[in-house]
């Protein structure tokens, strides 16, 4: 159910974030209608329909978020605002072949629709309450397009951390654990269930992509050689050399993508970074609820994936190295209470097992500081969208360098990068 708010809660027009972002024309009354029917009891029909961008430039690349906000009126003659978010595939101009080529939304519905209603089944028969992602109300699917309508987290006070500071070591503890309820619960239910989909062993670099990447890759290189000069960081000379290639970067991204089907497997939320974390709140600032957002990138592999991503593009500067073995503590002791409560049958991975696999996957930390945290840690920015982060040319060219200087991204790759090599994660020269 989408929350109500009461007619005079918020009477004033609702801000938009992106005025930049074009709404489809299909997203209308009509729409909604029979979404709204089904969804709110007693209705009788929209006064006023306001749909508006659900997200500023720069807070998601890979698709369009809108909110959607709607008076109605009741059959007892009472006024209700409620909202919703309708989530769909870019227009054709503005990267959606990239991103359609990963096939993102058919990963996305099937979380949805099957996948997050049998893990919360799974607890449930455990005796255990457990959410995990908002609930989806509606999914269309057409040769074209796949689009879905959730409820609005919003409307339950749930809110996202600021993303330039990043999560402290509760708001981390706290997704490590819910990470780990979701790596459990997806293990259990593939040993019931049988393997997945092939589409979730699918990653973004696969064969068909290898062109795209390296002629992204060598757009930005040049780019990110200047803008490591200008970190300040002590000895960057040693560091550039053990930066790989653009092609070197796709074949270890590859190899890092492979499942080893002996080891320990999870289905990884794919993009597990602050944005798509949501967070409501007791009175005291406590935090009460954790739930993920944006399933897209489902991947059946090893959870070093999720948990390298998380640390890189998330923790907060002060603990992302300092508290990093602690964070694999705190996610193997939460995925141990779990496989347990939900009765997994082969060997439960020990601490030491999933230290040794971050060092194993380690690549997933200078893929991911050198790839989407530059993204991640953009400040708002009107040209920061997936169009201009792959187009060639001198203006794009001043929106990479200003991605790779951005004080805040310098910032944290002058704490990175040495934490990387003293690991033996960078290219051994």
């Amino acid at each position: 159910m989408s929350i109500r708010m009461s007619p005079n809660s918020n009477s004033e027009k609702p801000l938009n974030p992106n005025e930049l972002l074009h709404i489809p024309k299909w997203v209308n009354e009509d729409y909604f209608q029979p979404i709204i029917e089904k969804d709110v009891e007693n209705f009788d029909k929209i006064v006023n329909f306001t749909p508006i961008a659900a997200t500023a430039p720069g807070e998601n690349y890979t698709s369009i978020m809108i909110r959607v906000i709607v008076d109605i009126l009741l059959k007892d003659g009472s006024e209700q605002k409620i909202s919703y978010i309708l989530k769909t595939m870019l227009e054709a101009d503005s990267g959606a072949d990239v991103v359609n080529g990963m096939g993102l939304f058919p990963k996305e519905r099937k979380m949805y629709e099957v996948h997050i209603p049998q893990f919360v089944e799974l607890y449930k028969e455990a005796g255990l309450d457990i959410e995990l992602a908002p609930k989806c109300l509606h999914v269309e699917a057409n040769a074209e397009l796949i689009t879905l309508v959730f409820e609005d987290l919003s409307r339950q006070n749930f809110k996202n951390c600021d993303r330039l500071k990043g999560f402290d070591l509760a708001h981390m503890s706290r997704v490590l654990r819910k990470l780990a309820e979701l790596h459990a619960a997806s293990v259990v239910a593939r040993e019931i269930n049988g393997p997945y989909d092939p589409m979730y062993l699918m990653s973004m670099f696969n064969e068909q992509s290898r062109d795209l990447f390296k002629a992204l890759g060598e757009m930005r290189q040049v780019q990110f050689f200047k803008a490591m000069r200008t970190w300040d960081l002590e000895d960057i000379d040693k560091y550039i050399s053990r930066m790989w290639d653009p092609m070197e970067v796709f074949e270890e991204a590859m190899q890092v993508n492979q499942v080893d089907e002996n080891e320990f497997n999870v289905l990884n939320h794919g993009d597990c970074w602050s944005n798509n974390i949501m967070f409501n709140y007791k009175d005291n600032g406590e935090i009460d609820r954790t739930i993920f957002v944006d399933l897209q990138i489902g991947k059946w592999g090893s959870p070093a994936q999720d948990l390298w991503y998380l640390i890189t593009t998330s923790a907060s500067l002060d603990i992302k190295i300092k508290e990093f073995d602690h964070f694999i503590q705190i996610y193997h002791e939460r995925l141990v209470e779990c496989l347990k409560l939900l009765n997994y049958s082969k060997p439960i991975p020990t601490l030491r097992d999933l230290h040794i696999m971050m060092l194993k996957y380690g690549f997933w930390g200078p893929l991911t500081s050198t790839g989407v945290m530059v993204a991640t840690l953009m400040p708002t920015d009107k040209d920061a969208n997936m169009k201009m982060m792959m187009a060639p040319g001198p203006e794009a060219d001043a929106l990479r360098y200003r991605t790779f200087t951005n004080p805040i991204y310098a910032k944290a790759m002058k704490l990175l990068l040495p934490f990387f090599y003293n690991k033996g994660l960078l290219k051994s020269t």
